[in-house]
């Protein structure tokens, strides 16, 4: 019998001790208990806040849960390539801590597994501010010209992915990336990997704001842009499921 996890979530933190409890909460309940031997990897940021305190003793209280704590402030993008490398899953489920997401819908998501190698939760109705509402539509744009099909949210926080698939696309995502998640989706896409889109519930941000403003916007569309399309220009192979 193996030992690898049926399935892995991640999730990168960075000072959300308002909400990442019930966040936890939440995945244990309608995540880890549904697939059972599921482990769960956190990436702190090196939150300020109360978060490490808060991980610290959900780990504590689930061996579920291992949390991963970054040594210097990295990003949200590295954060998650961080657990994307960490982890051990044969499925990864990739979720953001700010409770946007109905966690309740993560069954959906896998039901579609065995006809998928990645699922993207579509945030079709958004609760955002409008900086990060304009960032998700250039990054619409850009993603499906390169990918030369509609892609409709490239870089949803709510995605399954084949680990079979994140191996493959491993190599050609840089570590730093901005934004891991919409290399793969785009690497998905381009080496004709199943992509299955499926329409789910957002949120508005319970506590806090978002850290996403004006001038860090102007950088984020610069640096996503620059390396989506290096990406693009790079040869992935056709992806043949093992």
């Amino acid at each position: 019998m193996s030992d690898t996890p049926p399935l892995s979530v991640i999730m990168p933190v960075y000072n959300e001790s308002a909400e990442v409890g019930s966040v936890i909460a939440d995945v244990s309940t309608h995540v880890l208990d549904v697939v059972p031997g599921s482990e769960f990897v956190i990436v702190d940021d090196c939150s300020t806040d109360e978060t490490p305190a808060i991980l610290r003793a959900a780990a504590e209280q689930d061996a579920r849960v291992r949390v991963l704590s970054n040594v210097i402030n990295m990003g949200h993008g590295p954060s998650v390539r961080r657990g994307l490398d960490e982890s051990t899953g044969e499925w990864i489920l990739h979720l953001d801590s700010d409770g946007q997401i109905d966690i309740t819908e993560f069954s959906i998501l896998w039901s579609r597994r065995d006809s998928s190698d990645l699922v993207l939760g579509v945030r079709d109705q958004r609760h955002d501010p409008f900086v990060r509402l304009a960032l998700t539509r250039l990054t619409r744009v850009m993603v499906s010209v390169l990918a030369r099909e509609r892609v409709r949210d490239a870089n949803t926080p709510f995605r399954l992915i084949s680990r079979q698939l994140f191996d493959h696309l491993a190599p050609a995502i840089p570590r730093d990336a901005f934004a891991p998640s919409v290399l793969v989706s785009l690497g998905a896409h381009r080496c004709d990997a199943r992509v299955t889109e499926l329409p789910i519930t957002h949120f508005a941000r319970p506590h806090g704001s978002s850290t996403l403003h004006l001038r860090r916007l102007t950088t984020a569309v610069w640096r996503s842009a620059v390396q989506t399309v290096q990406f693009s220009r790079r040869s992935l192979g056709r992806y043949v499921p093992r």
